[in-house]
């Protein structure tokens, strides 16, 4: 596990990264792995939990009861929907990344057939 009980932070730390998705991550591992000196304390804050190997909802009903909400506010994904975009989140250790495993895309079928215009 690489998350730990809120009772074991420290009093206070020199850099607090909110989201440790993509951009989140990145940003604590370079803070973490600068020429400080002193090393600096690095703190990521997640809304959500860490999906440990294998405990992954794989399934659509279990996925079903991951959806965030009043009555489950660690839930995993979060859909927002405004009048010109909708936008799946991701919560949890590593952030919306984790609504993107296991979703590979190929280039098969109509809908991801060239265009012949310009780039592929």
């Amino acid at each position: 596990m690489l998350s730990r009980n809120w009772d074991q932070r420290k009093a206070k730390y020199d850099f607090v990264v909110v989201g440790s998705g993509y951009g989140g991550a990145i940003a604590a591992a370079r803070i973490a792995t600068a020429s400080f000196n002193p090393k600096p304390s690095v703190c990521i804050l997640e809304r959500g939990r860490e999906w440990p190997v294998g405990s992954f909802p794989d399934e659509a009903v279990a996925a079903a009861r991951e959806f965030r909400s009043g009555l489950n506010p660690l839930g995993l994904y979060e859909l927002l929907v405004y009048q010109d975009v909708s936008v799946m989140k991701g919560n949890g250790l590593g952030g919306t990344s984790l609504v993107n495993a296991n979703v590979p895309s190929g280039r098969t079928g109509r809908y991801l057939r060239p265009s012949g215009g310009r780039g592929r």
